[in-house]
Order: C-alpha cells, then sequence, then structure tokens
C-alpha cells in the first residue's frame, strides 16, 4: 500500500509538471481591443438628410453588440471590455498621442463607409396587390493594429447586402418596424461574422490540428464561420522568406492538399481529406472561394 501510494504521488507529480511544460509551451490567447464602430461623417450626414438617421444609429449599435459577441465566441482571443478601450483611446486622442491599450496585443478599428436603407413600393392594381421592397447596404473598413510595434497588420474591405420583399393585399396590416428591423439585424450579423473571421485567420490562422486517416481537425468552432461542405485549401509551412525590397520576412506556403468540411462542433471542426501530398498537424487551412467551394 505504501508503495502504491508513493508511485500514485510520483505518477501525479509528473502529470503536474507536464501540464505545467505545456502551458508554459502553449502561446495562449492574445488580448483583443475593440474601439467604439463608427461612420464616416458624410455618411453620417447623408443618412440624415434622408431622414434615416436612426437606422445608421441601429446598425452602429447592433455592429458594436454583435463583433464583440462574434470575436468571443471563437475562443481565440481575451476581449478587453468595451468601456475601457473607449475610454482610453479618447484621452490618447485628445492629448495628440498615438491609442496604445495597456496590455491589449491588438486593437481592432472598424469604420462603417457606406450605408443605404432603400425601400421602393409597387402598385399592381390589377391584381390589387402591392409589391414592397427593402435593400440594407453596409460597407466597412476594420482594421488590425499590433500595439507593440503600432504596425497595421491587416486591413479589410467588408460589404453586405440584404434584400426583403413581399407582396400585400390592399386589406394587410403590417408592422413594418419589426420587419425592418430583422432585415437590418440579419445584416449587421452577416458583415459582423466576416470581420470576426477575418480578424481571427489575421491573428490566428487556421490550422489542422489532428489526422486520422483520411480525417482532419481544424482548430475552428461553430461560431467561427466555418460549415460543413466547404472546401480548405492546405499548406505547409516552409522556410523563412525575406523580401529583398522591404526586408520584410514572411514564411514559405507549400500547397498540400485540399479538405472538406463535414462536421462541425463547439470545440473544433473536422474535414474529409479530398487531395493530399503532404497533409500533417501544424498545416495552415485557407477556404476556397464560395463558388469554388460549391463546386
Amino acid at each position: 500500500m505504501k508503495l502504491g501510494r508513493i508511485f500514485l504521488a510520483g505518477l501525479a507529480a509528473t502529470l503536474v509538471a507536464a501540464t505545467a511544460a505545456f502551458a508554459q509551451e502553449a502561446p495562449g490567447k492574445k488580448k483583443l481591443a475593440v474601439t467604439k464602430i463608427t461612420a464616416n461623417p458624410a455618411v453620417a450626414q447623408r443618412m440624415s438628410a434622408q431622414g434615416v438617421k436612426l437606422s445608421l444609429e441601429s446598425i452602429l449599435q447592433g455592429l458594436d453588440a454583435q463583433v464583440h459577441d462574434r470575436l468571443l465566441n471563437t475562443r481565440r482571443f481575451e476581449m478587453i471590455e468595451r468601456a475601457d478601450a473607449d475610454a482610453l483611446a479618447t484621452e490618447a486622442a485628445a492629448g495628440g498621442q498615438t491609442f496604445a491599450f495597456n496590455g491589449a496585443d491588438y486593437i481592432l478599428t472598424i469604420r462603417v463607409d457606406g450605408f443605404n436603407d432603400r425601400s421602393e413600393t409597387r402598385r399592381l392594381a390589377s391584381l390589387g396587390k402591392t409589391i414592397m421592397g427593402r435593400a440594407i447596404e453596409i460597407s466597412a473598413v476594420a482594421k488590425i493594429t499590433e500595439v507593440s510595434s503600432q504596425r497595421a497588420i491587416s486591413s479589410a474591405n467588408f460589404s453586405v447586402t440584404k434584400y426583403d420583399s413581399e407582396n400585400r393585399s390592399e386589406n394587410t396590416v403590417h408592422a413594418v418596424g419589426e420587419q425592418t428591423d430583422a432585415l437590418m439585424m440579419d445584416a449587421v450579423r452577416e458583415l459582423a461574422q466576416k470581420i470576426a473571421g477575418r480578424t481571427t485567420d489575421a491573428v490566428y490562422p487556421a490550422r489542422v490540428i489532428g489526422k486520422r486517416d483520411r480525417l482532419v481537425t481544424i482548430n475552428r468552432n461553430d461560431q467561427s464561420g466555418i460549415s460543413v461542405g466547404q472546401l480548405w485549401e492546405v499548406y505547409a509551412l516552409g522556410d523563412e522568406l525575406v523580401d529583398p525590397d522591404t526586408g520584410e520576412k514572411t514564411r514559405e506556403e507549400v500547397f498540400v492538399g485540399k479538405v472538406r468540411v463535414t462536421r462541425v462542433t463547439p470545440q473544433n471542426s473536422q474535414a474529409e481529406i479530398v487531395e493530399d501530398t503532404g497533409i500533417d498537424r501544424g498545416a495552415i487551412v485557407r477556404l476556397l472561394d464560395s463558388e469554388e467551394s460549391e463546386g
């Protein structure tokens, strides 16, 4: 019994040491601050002149909440509270300084540079019906800045268009506000998902974290935008490359295959290997264009 206790104690100590060593090796989550999402002044003025300023405000407020939610649910980042980020950003701007959030590894800034909320009505007198359509269009620019170097590591344009139409009889009673809010929130959610996906990929490229026979596991969960049926290309990382003109350092990427997503869970995703010339753990995966994925 005594020897058994000694063995168990030794085993426990070994496991603790191994766990501690693994924790030290793992890079851990990066801290991300998202500044308050705003619209270009010209966009705000145009929406005010068209009488849809409230729609723009709804878009901005909804985008604020949805971007934070999407990023948090990727389980890739430690999110810094919005109130703290905004206060420090305002203080830095007032003092003519560069915004550097203490403790944050990256800062995400989003500026809405285009917005339209259009409605049209066509009356079909012969049928006694009215066709009403509404289109919501949003475009935005998102920039990710690395705090330690104050260098923009990624900047991208995003756009979403949502359209809804319906046929109404002359006696139809309809709550317009409810339909409008639903359409706007659909657009906001899609835009937030695109921004969160791009942000995650810029900091943490999607990777193969497991391989078993003809299946691989990808470190992307059901909140990251990945879905069953998507086709992803796989790249193995090679030597470090140095651009002779700029001195910028990158890693060589060698195409080693394709995989198609078959299962998505709250933790990760699984994909079936379609083409394999060297797929292994640690390889980077990138989503093909939607048209190619569906082919």
